[in-house]
């Protein structure tokens, strides 16, 4: 009730009751407190009317009073008056009012700081996000950019490296040049006066012999030929100062080979013919020309001898002497390639490097066995040299023995985390354990797929139409769909999605079942690569966090690289529409076409709901390549019913319509520039097809009034 109707004293109410009225109460009252009053002392108490300011108290001990209880006498009448009462009161109830007009006033302000307040903190909230998600985007731009630096950096080295050894090389050569044309020169004979000397075609000196005069079994006019100053000493006692004497030419003053002396052999037999040393070194020169311009086994292996290692200090060699095999620790894994090199020589370069690839992968397939996973790093190093350097045959050659390997490896990383991302708190400890920790540290999973993505695109141009089928047909089934999980790393997706690229055959989409994956059929495997593909639409890569670590910091992949991931997804899908048969098979999933309309209609929304965002262009340019793949589907599959494929895609037949709607009247402008007029007349197109004219004119009438901005 209010208060005003608890104390309602109007002057009308008082004139109505009788004369003795207030009499008869001030008795009531003063009878049923007499009792009270006779234990309080002397002293007057409080009032608990209101009445101490003056207004006088009836003392019920009087005896007055007492003596006038029983008699008709009118006891004092109360100064108090009702109409002073009722002043207080209506005074009263005006102070609660304002009282409580001031408590709603100060409740009000409080509610405007506390709104106030909550209004700052969310900006507050937003700020140090939007801080935070710049943050991380400076820190990623600036990691990509140390590390092209460096890349670049490495590859100046390289080069830099690479024209040092050329410049040694051909420095070398030319030596080697000189001091072939140097042998090969013809010294002229010394004339000997006085008697006719004639030359074997060995070019030994024959004369009439003399006298051994020094007794050492030798003839003295070899050992004159052998000692030149000897020989002038004694021209000089010998020769006759005549002044019509010609001197000896200089060039006669030059020192002539001399053949061996044959100490071994006795005198007296008979010495056999020496083939023509001039013509001998002239075949070795051509030899030499020869090797200098068609072969290069030499430079690959000074190459591979001084090539750098990933690690950035040691060479791969060299790094290798620090490895060795837990079965053989006495040997370093250098020498054991050392060995290898030291085989049978082989024809051509060609050979030598598909030989070098072999010695490595014998290394890999030794790791594994042994489980010693440390130098994987240096023989991914050694395999991506020599195929870089190398055509794409040589890389077909190697792959039987290189892709088995490199799934196992792949798995002894990613496997794990697939699990976990399963659920299950036993495979999340698996994943963060210390013996996984340490597998995981020495295999670098994005290394493997490059060697891998190297094989596949290799095979796609290679000569052999072949290859590229033995290629999918030794890559397991599951191999795929575990590196397509959100919680793998974003880059091992991205590398994973250009492989799969190279797998759309004639006959077939992604791995091919072999006879001993007989339960497995072709259609399960590509159906469930196909939703493995469309769930990145909707899916965000997200890596598992430790549990064990306190304040792990959540990992958040920019939008960007959102957009481009799933612009790869439609490009992979793309690839596998071009042949009849992957067409076929995209028609004919159960969720591909509901995934690809639900995607497009989010693309179109996007535009609207961040306008000109930094994504902007990836949006545009995912609306038309999923635009142009639906109506590839749809237009290439005779019979096709767009409607039915969409009863298994929540949400698909309202996306249906809206997106399509929206992309058909589109008009380019600002929000929606970009988008192709061909994408916006395939989106009428498939209208035409599914609606009728009542449908049609009804959603012009909702989309023509300029909704497009």
């Amino acid at each position: 009730m209010d208060d005003d109707e608890d104390f309602d004293f109007s002057d009308s109410d008082l004139d109505d009751l009788p004369a003795n009225a207030l009499q008869h109460l001030e008795i009531n009252a003063l009878r049923a407190t007499q009792h009270q009053t006779q234990q309080q002392t002397q002293a007057a108490p409080e009032s608990d009317y209101g009445l101490d300011d003056g207004d006088e108290v009836v003392n019920l001990d009087d005896e007055l009073y007492h003596g006038q209880v029983g008699i008709e006498e009118q006891p004092r009448r109360s100064q108090a008056d009702p109409s002073q009462l009722l002043q207080r009161i209506k005074k009263l109830e005006q102070d609660k009012a304002r009282e409580k007009r001031a408590a709603d006033d100060l409740k009000g302000k409080l509610q405007t700081k506390s709104g106030e307040a909550d209004t700052l903190r969310r900006r507050q909230d937003a700020d140090s996000r939007r801080y935070e998600r710049q943050l991380a985007d400076q820190q990623l731009s600036h990691s990509t950019e140390l590390a092209r630096l460096r890349a670049e950096m490495e590859k100046l080295r390289r080069e830099k490296e690479s024209a040092q050894t050329d410049n040694m090389f051909n420095q070398h050569e030319a030596r080697e040049v000189g001091m072939a044309r140097r042998t090969a020169r013809t010294m002229p004979s010394r004339p000997r006066s006085g008697a006719a000397v004639t030359l074997s075609p060995s070019r030994t000196p024959r004369a009439h012999r003399s006298k051994d005069l020094l007794g050492d079994g030798f003839d003295d006019d070899h050992l004159v030929m052998a000692s030149p100053s000897k020989n002038r000493d004694r021209q000089k006692t010998a020769t006759p100062k005549q002044a019509g004497k010609r001197k000896r030419q200089v060039a006669d003053q030059s020192p002539i080979p001399l053949p061996a002396l044959q100490l071994s052999e006795p005198r007296s037999r008979p010495k056999e013919k020496e083939p023509d040393v001039a013509a001998e070194i002239k075949v070795d020169a051509a030899l030499l020309q020869h090797f200098r311009q068609d072969d290069r086994r030499f430079t690959l292996l000074h190459r591979l001898l001084s090539h750098p290692s990933s690690n950035g200090t040691d060479r791969i060699l060299e790094a290798l002497t620090q490895h060795a095999f837990p079965s053989q620790p006495s040997k370093k894994l250098s020498s054991i390639v050392y060995d290898s090199l030291a085989a049978p020589r082989t024809s051509d370069v060609h050979e030598l490097a598909l030989r070098i690839c072999h010695i490595f992968l014998d290394l890999w397939k030794r790791c594994q066995n042994e489980k010693y996973y440390a130098p994987t790093y240096l023989i991914l190093d050694a395999l991506h040299f020599v195929l870089a350097c190398e055509p794409v045959e040589t890389a077909v050659q190697v792959a039987q023995r290189a892709v088995p390997l490199i799934i196992a490896f792949i798995d002894l990383v990613s496997d794990p985390i697939s699990k976990a991302a399963k659920g299950g708190e036993k495979a999340i400890l698996d994943l963060f354990s210390a013996a996984q920790q340490e597998t995981a540290s020495h295999i670098d999973v994005l290394d493997c797929l490059d060697l891998l993505h190297l094989i596949a695109t290799s095979c796609v141009s290679s000569t052999d139409t072949q290859a590229i089928t033995r290629l999918w047909s030794a890559i397991p089934s599951t191999f795929a769909c575990m590196l397509l999980v959100k919680e793998q790393p974003l880059p091992q997706i991205t590398l994973m999605l250009r492989i799969l690229s190279t797998s759309a055959l004639d006959t077939s989409l992604g791995p091919i079942p072999t006879a001993d994956s007989a339960l497995e059929s072709q259609t399960s495997i590509e159906d469930a690569l196909v939703n493995r593909l469309t769930n990145l639409f909707t899916e965000t890569p997200k890596p598992i966090s430790n549990p064990a670590a306190s304040a792990t910091a959540s990992i958040v992949v920019p939008e960007r690289e959102i957009w481009d991931l799933r612009l790869l997804v439609l490009s992979v899908l793309t690839q596998f529409s071009i042949p009849q048969h992957g067409s076929v098979r995209l028609a004919q999933n159960r969720l591909c076409v509901g995934r690809l309309i639900r995607y497009l209609d989010y693309c179109i929304t996007s535009l609207y709901r961040q306008p000109l965002s930094p994504t902007q262009d990836q949006k545009v340019a995912s609306i038309n390549a999923t635009m142009k793949l639906i109506y590839h589907i749809a237009t290439t599959n005779p019979d096709f019913d767009i409607k039915s494929k969409l009863v298994n895609t929540l949400g698909g037949q309202h996306a249906y319509l809206v997106a399509l709607t929206r992309l058909a009247f589109s008009e380019g402008l600002v929000l929606e520039a970009g988008i192709e007029d061909a994408v916006v007349n395939m989106a009428h197109d498939i209208l035409d097809e599914g609606l009728s004219m009542e449908e049609g004119d009804a959603f012009g009438k909702v989309y023509s009034s300029g909704h497009s901005v």
